[in-house]
């Protein structure tokens, strides 16, 4: 016994201390290894995070300088105020925009200006596009601190660089006649063939011309000018007709030639209804027709309204009133 307790003695007790090193010697080489990879990915990134970081130049912001009309919109019933004359009329317009750059688009901004202040802006979005209810109302009249213009858009990219436009929501209704709220008046729209005027509080300023007949042809006449603060901007345009199911079709034709093929028909009446939408340059004169195919058992047409976007600045009127006594 004595002879086995002292061989037992004699054996070296386990080397804690030797495998714990070890296993600090392991994890040190693996959290090394680690630092090395994550160095790696950083100078693979740092090239990508300069470059972002380089990108002083502002996005490229497309948006017109006029907004557009909305097809199959209905324009409000306007009236004719004590001397005659059409009063203001509410409509809804349409503004879109869009933008790019290297760094990507990181989002999107508006507010809305008045006469004399903008609301602010709006959070950051995704939204390229929008619908204004406006109105042709004149400032001139009283009230013109509260006239609504438009709006400002802004795009931001990714690297933080933001371009601003802005979109002109100023509406001009011309009525069948050529007479408008304010901003004077066309000279007077010419027919071929057999037109006729048709009354009805339901239209626009109560009456339309209205026409049957084969062929028969009416004709806006737009001058040079349209924005005389920007006479080469394009000009949104818009006929406003009466839609029923005794209603006909027509082709529109600007300057002489076709553009649209139009179908006044609907199950259901819509009066004044935007019918056709289109533009124009402003550097130019126009002429903005309306020509009837006598569809067989709904040959009718009513003309009620032309719509223009190009109010001069600070409410002065748009074209001269050469047509007035």
């Amino acid at each position: 016994m004595t002879r086995v307790k002292t061989a037992l003695q004699g054996c070296s007790p386990p080397s804690y201390r030797g495998d714990h090193m070890a296993r600090r010697t392991a994890l040190t080489s693996v959290s090394a290894t680690a630092a090395v990879i994550g160095a790696a990915l950083v100078a693979l990134s740092a090239p990508a995070t300069a470059a972002a970081t380089a990108d002083t130049t502002p996005p490229a912001l497309t948006a017109p300088a006029r907004g557009a009309f909305v097809p199959k919109s209905q324009i409000s019933a306007t009236e004719l105020d004590r001397y005659g004359d059409p009063t203001s009329t509410e409509l809804t317009m349409l503004a879109q925009w869009s933008a790019s750059d290297p760094s990507r688009i990181c989002g999107y901004s508006t507010r809305e200006v008045f006469e004399e202040y903008a609301t602010d802006w709006t959070p950051w979005s995704r939204q390229t596009r929008l619908t204004r209810d406006v109105s042709d109302y004149d400032d001139q009249e009283g009230g013109g601190s509260l006239k609504f213009n438009g709006i400002d858009v802004r795009a931001r990219d990714c690297a933080g660089n933001i371009s601003t436009a802005y979109i002109d929501l100023q509406p001009v209704v011309f009525q069948q006649d050529g007479r408008s709220y304010g901003y004077g008046n066309l000279t007077p729209p010419t027919t071929t063939g057999a037109w006729s005027t048709s009354s009805c509080a339901c239209w626009s300023a109560g009456t339309t011309l209205k026409s049957s007949a084969k062929g028969a042809r009416l004709d806006f006449h737009l001058p040079a000018g349209l924005t005389p603060e920007k006479p080469a901007t394009t000009t949104p345009l818009a006929l406003v007709m009466e839609r029923a199911p005794d209603r006909g079709k027509a082709r529109i034709l600007v300057d002489g030639v076709q553009v649209a093929f139009i179908d006044t028909g609907s199950s259901t009446k819509l009066h004044r209804s935007v019918t056709w939408t289109g533009s124009v340059t402003a550097a130019v004169p126009h002429t903005i027709s309306v020509v009837n195919v006598a569809t067989s058992g709904r040959s009718r047409l009513d003309v009620d309204a032309l719509l223009t976007n190009g109010i001069a600045s600070m409410g002065q009127p748009l074209w001269s009133s050469s047509s007035a006594g």
